[in-house]
């Protein structure tokens, strides 16, 4: 037997590996301590620059913050405290200062509300000078996240305008062929009443249906495309929230030491990935076959990975940008329309027997009890449904602030105050909605206000349907920069909403009450975890 000399190399063992990575790791930690010590003494100067310019330039409008810290504690304490307190922040702000500008406690850009008289004054500014593409890159921190004003381009915005407003009914049977389809694969039948947690499964459901009118059959039944969508979502989400925390100069270390974006970065490669022969095969039909591409579209057959391809400038028209700007069509259309759906069936388990039978009735009576082919001409009729949502996100909006820009040019408003460039000014959409100015009872839910306002000659207000808008009811922005996809979330909704009402009946565990909303920042979403009892419709 040859026996091997002990200086001879041996294959490397992983327990090894992982020993001598965590003693470099403790021989080098001295220096680690130093360097992030360094960085942290930098941010925090870096940030005490700005904040003692910024403050100087915004003092004549009051700091709605009720936390007395001193700098350097006041740049992590605010935030906190804004982030904990966001909303109720809010309603007590629109309380004490009706009619004044406000500042409100954010590090990350500073930001204003705005008093209701400057409503049409905002929303009729061109997009050159406030612009809500920038608000809505701004406020997930798009530069770090991906979600970017590039995202919310000038040829995203038309493709969306294009399919979704002025082609919507064109997307009712694609859209109700998807929704049946999916809703068999995530609810079941309930021979008694069973607990769900309804809005994990609506997520998944709109996700297929967005998918279904964003590149066809091909792509919204794939699970990776269904899960990769989410994951980005949900990872967007909390990697703003992280980085809104900490001061801008110290965001380099929270995209390091947090999971957060790589795993953006990683469900952004499987959506291009799966999105990216379609986009290919559109371009070939474009460019090598003009007659063809002609004909498509003019047909009931083109979704939004179509109508990008059509309106993409040559310079955009590459795979890889276009399946970027489809990634953020996908991501706002499903969560909005999700968590206004799983709100939607919270009020209505909270009070069934007083909601469900007049929609029913008037479902039935436009549809026909066994209806599954109809318009959107039919979907426009049903006022009572129509309200109900109105209602809904009255309460319950995705957001607490309304017409959110972020001004590019420095503006001075009718008042004579000037408003610097790089600033965030929105209106207390909630609180506004919630006024008696408004509404008579206004804090008491009542699911069909809006469908008798209309139906009342006497009515001062227009504005009165799910997708309108005026002063009382902002959640889709007001103006030329109104939300372009809120008819579809609108159709998606009712789809959905005449599904659960055809098949379920539902209620709330004994004693309990409509569940409380996760509330952060301004944002406002249902629990995921909340169960509601199912029972298949007894007739």
């Amino acid at each position: 037997m040859t026996i091997m000399s002990s200086t001879m190399e041996t294959p490397p063992h992983w327990g090894n590996i992982a020993f001598e990575k965590a003693q470099h790791v403790q021989e080098t930690r001295p220096y680690t301590l130093a360097i992030l010590s360094a960085v942290t003494l930098y941010a925090l100067f870096v940030s005490a620059s700005k904040y003692f310019k910024s403050n100087i330039a915004k003092d004549r409008y009051p700091l709605v913050c009720d936390v007395q810290k001193r700098f350097p504690l006041s740049l992590i304490c605010k935030p906190l405290h804004w982030f904990k307190n966001g909303p109720r922040i809010i309603h007590e702000a629109y309380q004490k200062y009706p009619n004044i500008i406000y500042r409100l406690p954010s590090i990350d850009r500073p930001s204003i509300v705005l008093p209701a008289r400057f409503l049409e004054e905002i929303s009729k500014l061109p997009h050159s000078i406030a612009s809500n593409s920038h608000a809505t890159a701004d406020f997930f921190v798009g530069t770090w996240t991906t979600l970017d004003t590039d995202a919310f381009s000038h040829t995203t915005l038309e493709t969306i305008r294009t399919q979704y407003i002025s082609k919507i009914g064109q997307q009712v049977g694609p859209a109700s062929d998807e929704a049946n389809f999916a809703f068999g694969r995530y609810f079941s039948s309930y021979e008694d009443w069973t607990p769900v947690a309804p809005q994990p499964k609506i997520m998944r459901i709109v996700t297929q249906v967005v998918a279904r009118t964003i590149a066809g059959k091909e792509v919204c039944r794939q699970p990776e495309w269904i899960e990769s969508v989410i994951g980005y979502a949900q990872n967007v989400f909390t990697a703003a929230v992280y980085l809104k925390l900490v001061p801008e100069v110290m965001r380099p270390l929270v995209a390091v030491f947090t999971p957060y974006l790589y795993r953006i970065y990683s469900y952004r490669r499987k959506i291009r990935k799966i999105i990216t022969p379609a986009l290919n095969q559109r371009l070939f039909w474009r460019h090598q076959q003009p007659e063809f591409w002609a004909a498509r579209l003019k047909s009931e057959e083109m979704n939004t990975a179509d109508w990008l391809v059509e309106f993409s400038p040559p310079d955009e028209a590459t795979p890889a940008t276009m399946a970027h700007r489809l990634t953020a069509v996908s991501f706002g259309a499903s969560h909005t329309t999700s968590n206004h759906i799983t709100n939607c069936l919270f009020e209505l388990a909270a009070d069934f027997d007083r909601w469900a039978p007049p929609l029913r009735e008037e479902i039935d009576t436009i549809l026909g009890p066994n209806a599954t082919n109809f318009t959107n001409a039919d979907l426009s009729r049903m006022w009572k449904l129509d309200s109900f949502m109105k209602e809904t996100q009255r309460f319950h909006p995705p957001a607490k602030l309304s017409v959110n820009r972020t001004l590019l040019a420095p503006y001075e408003l009718s008042s004579g105050d000037q408003i610097p460039k790089g600033t965030h000014v929105s209106l207390a959409g909630v609180p506004m909605s919630m006024s008696e100015e408004y509404f008579p009872d206004a804090t008491t839910f009542d699911g069909f206000r809006f469908e008798r306002l209309r139906r009342d000659p006497n009515t001062q207000w227009s504005g009165l349907q799910f997708t309108s808008s005026y002063a009382g009811s902002l959640h889709f922005g007001h103006g030329r920069q109104m939300c372009p996809g809120r008819f579809m979330g609108n159709l998606i909704s009712k789809l959905m909403v005449i599904e659960f009402l055809k098949r379920y009946d539902l209620k709330l565990r004994k004693g309990e009450s409509r569940p409380e909303n996760i509330m952060f920042f301004d944002m406002d979403y249902p629990n995921p975890d909340y169960e509601v009892l199912f029972r298949d419709r007894k007739v």
